[in-house]
């Protein structure tokens, strides 16, 4: 598999612009805004206010149209980066099918302000929660999103905190996708089960994931199947999540529970049989 070339690198020096946009069109007249209580009316009829304005990023799709109903994909980047991650994640998930916004974490890491990691407290986890209330709030507000198709993803440790949060409010969101993240644990994360059995998550672990021991793979496992979620679990023969296959089955899997299908199967090969990962005798 070949490697993202651009993650790992440029994003600890980088400074984080404020509310910036990647896209060669912004603002596009005719989006129609969706009102902040009506997307809380999704989620909880008690929703914190935020109290404190998080530095967002913007991806835009290839030839965005205003009239359209976008998916809206919020990206948890992992730890020692910024929100700026989803602008090098996000054209390997789609170019088209998505508006995405980037997050940042609760908690600088380094003096300069630029990298940031995410605190599981339950402030944190609160203050997380407040950001995205925000982040879909700005996306509604400057460009056509639809309402119900609203997706959580994270890398890593962001996975996790993308996981705590949709866990926390599984009405509000369409789905949930941890790339090597672990499982939530504490915080009440289950509190809410019966609606959390509902929620779509999907979760994609490298098989020699160096943060993700196999012991601990299987105890999540044995968590995740005693709540009964709907969880998707796919292991990689790879040590890191970050590859254009496994973002290229983020964006197949999200269309999937958009159309209310099943993922196309893989095309036969000219014996007529596909590859499995066991023996078949």
């Amino acid at each position: 598999m070949n490697r993202l070339s651009a993650l790992g690198k440029a994003l600890q020096s980088q400074h984080s612009p404020e509310n910036g946009t990647d896209t060669a069109r912004q603002r596009g007249a005719g989006t129609e805004e969706v009102s902040r209580k009506s997307f809380a009316a999704l989620a909880s009829p008690f929703q914190p206010q935020p109290t404190l304005q998080r530095p967002l990023r913007f991806v835009l799709p290839s030839g965005y149209e205003p009239n359209y109903k976008y998916p809206l994909v919020l990206w948890f980047h992992s730890d020692g980066y910024n929100e700026n991650q989803i602008s090098q994640v996000m054209p390997h998930i789609s170019l088209q099918n998505y508006i995405g916004v980037g997050i940042r974490g609760s908690r600088s890491i380094d003096p300069a302000g630029h990298r940031f990691d995410w605190n599981f407290s339950a402030a944190s986890a609160s203050r997380c929660e407040d950001a995205v209330w925000q982040a879909i709030d700005e996306a509604t507000e400057r460009y056509s999103v639809h309402p119900q198709r609203v997706f959580l993803a994270g890398y890593a440790a962001g996975g996790s905190m993308a996981q705590r949060i949709a866990l926390n409010h599984p009405s509000a969101f369409a789905g949930c996708i941890s790339l090597g993240g672990r499982f939530p644990r504490g915080g009440a994360v289950l509190s809410n089960l019966a609606a959390a059995r509902e929620l779509p998550h999907l979760w994609a672990v490298g098989i020699d994931n160096p943060r993700l021991a196999n012991d601990a793979f299987a105890s999540d496992v044995d968590l995740i199947s005693a709540a009964r979620l709907k969880m998707e679990i796919r292991r990689y023969t790879v040590g890191d999540e970050m590859v254009r296959e496994i973002l290229n089955d983020v964006d197949r899997w999200i269309m999937a529970r958009i159309h209310g299908g099943s993922e196309p199967s893989p095309p036969l090969d000219a014996w007529g049989t596909v590859e499995v990962g066991f023996s078949g005798n």
